[in-house]
């Protein structure tokens, strides 16, 4: 049964259809958030909210030709939204230096190394959520550009120029260290 068929047995009031809607949709929702905030505790109690205000506002959503996962996943970034705006940006993980061989850098080097990742990490922890989110999806953890477009709701070619802006943004921040220092 297609989403658009489950989707309006819900809104008439089929608890089943619901169950199986929202059992489709949670897996793609918690890995969004989970990419997002790296805990899991948290990352389920994210998404228990993020079904939670789709369900209230189940009755008032319209189709429009918009996939329901990207209804969730409007829900979600504006519950991370949300989230960054109250407790302010947390870090994204990335230890770049974890993944040098130990037998290419000496004790100095993967001092650096270290270093290095740190400010990355404070760098990107500075950026928007949006960025942060494709920065990772994208370039930590390789996904296609089509699967993290269906992630974060949006169209390939946002994703793309999102991507380029964060990557940019994060550029100048690391320049700007650089002058700096």
């Amino acid at each position: 049964m297609s989403d658009d068929d489950l989707l309006r047995r819900a809104q008439q009031g089929d608890q089943r259809a619901l169950d199986r809607l929202f059992r489709r949709e949670w897996q793609p929702v918690y890995g969004l958030i989970y990419h997002r905030v790296q805990d899991r505790a948290e990352a389920q109690d994210l998404t228990q909210e993020v079904f939670l205000r789709a369900l209230r506002g189940l009755d008032r959503y319209e189709q429009r030709g918009v996939p329901f996962r990207a209804f969730l996943t409007t829900v979600a970034r504006n519950l991370l939204r949300d989230r960054w705006r109250r407790q302010g940006p947390t870090l994204v993980t990335i230890d770049h230096a974890a993944h040098l061989p130990a037998t290419t850098a000496g004790p100095e080097q993967q001092v650096l190394n270290r270093l290095t990742a740190d400010r990355l990490r404070a760098h990107l922890a500075t950026l928007p959520p949006d960025y942060q989110t494709v920065l990772r999806l994208r370039l930590i953890e390789d996904r296609p550009v089509a699967e993290v477009a269906t992630l974060m709701g949006r169209s390939p070619g946002a994703i793309r120029t999102l991507q380029h802006r964060a990557l940019a943004a994060l550029r100048s921040r690391v320049v700007e260290e650089g002058v700096r220092r």
